[in-house]
């Protein structure tokens, strides 16, 4: 129908009165004399002295030739590409605030907020989580932890591997340490794919190395770990998805020492046409070796509203 209408354009163009201050050569070589009134990454808004007004694909846009005013340059396609590049490195970002329910050092309602961010160029992305969990109990204190996260990855379009890294920084109360820093690094294979449609479902492996910093803990040495895990990637429509991931952290020294972290968490687009979303979230750590009087193991369920950004 586009092309249609474009061809009629071309036809009746030399009836009318030339006013247009704009020429678009299409790709297939025709040249329309419009007024450009808005430009997207995808399509150009024109106005027509016959015509009036109406979209043309910057697909089928071969170059645009203006009237140059005020030293100002014509747009071209290559404008909007750059434009789009541009756009596609700004951050996906969303607050979310949450009411959960923790079974740690004392077992707990809480309130929790966390931020997400990430970006993709080319083909790295980079992403940061923040979150921060409080509660009281009859006055006093019960929960009061902070975490940040830095990631990155690696990955090529046509390729099964990835190479990713990730700094984590822990802030808490009640725990064997006060403070405690991780890193890692390592390669992720995508052992299966399946998709149909919007819904797609991924199981991919992880295996690298990273270490262990705790600061005001009965074992404050750097200690060396391993990194072996499994994920879950389900996108169940549009609206739902579903994540899962379980990754084992052995000491190198002394594979009792060890550390196991899970996490699920399904999420829900509320409407299609608003940026509010509402998840449920599980995350639960087992800590083989631990300061006298600390539980071994810390679990976190959280529901919440994320608004994006």
């Amino acid at each position: 129908m586009t092309k249609l209408l474009l061809c009629i354009t071309v036809s009746i163009s030399f009836l009318a009165k030339i006013t247009s201050a704009d020429i678009v050569v299409l790709s297939s070589g025709e040249q329309l004399h419009v007024t450009i009134l808005e430009q997207t990454d995808t399509s150009i808004h024109v106005r027509h002295a016959i015509l009036g007004d109406f979209l043309i694909d910057v697909g089928d846009v071969s170059s645009i030739d203006q009237v140059q005013e005020k030293g100002e340059a014509s747009p071209t396609v290559e404008d909007a590409y750059e434009s789009e590049q541009a756009n596609k490195s700004l951050w996906n970002q969303n607050m979310r605030l949450g009411f959960g329910y923790q079974e740690s050092q004392k077992t707990t309602a809480d309130l929790s907020i966390s931020y997400h961010a990430d970006q993709t160029i080319e083909e790295h992305q980079t992403s940061i989580d923040v979150s921060y969990r409080f509660s009281e109990s009859e006055e006093d204190r019960t929960t009061n932890r902070l975490t940040t996260i830095w990631g990155n990855k690696w990955f090529q379009s046509n390729s099964r591997w990835d190479i990713f890294t990730n700094l984590q920084y822990d802030w808490a109360e009640f725990q064997s340490w006060d403070q405690r820093l991780l890193g890692d690094v390592g390669i992720e294979f995508e052992l299966y794919k399946q998709t149909k449609g919007d819904a797609s479902f991924i199981v991919s492996t992880r295996v690298g190395s990273g270490f262990r910093k705790e600061f005001n803990s009965d074992d404050d040495d750097v200690i060396p770990e391993g990194l072996l895990g499994v994920n879950i990637r389900w996108s169940i429509t549009e609206r739902q998805k579903f994540t899962a991931d379980s990754t084992w952290y052995p000491d190198y020294e002394d594979a009792s020492n060890y550390r196991l972290v899970s996490n699920a968490a399904w999420n829900i687009k509320l409407h299609m046409e608003n940026d509010l979303s509402f998840s449920v979230g599980v995350h639960h750590e087992f800590n083989s070796v631990v300061d006298t009087g600390i539980n071994h193991a810390d679990l976190q369920i959280t529901a919440g509203i994320a608004y994006a950004f």
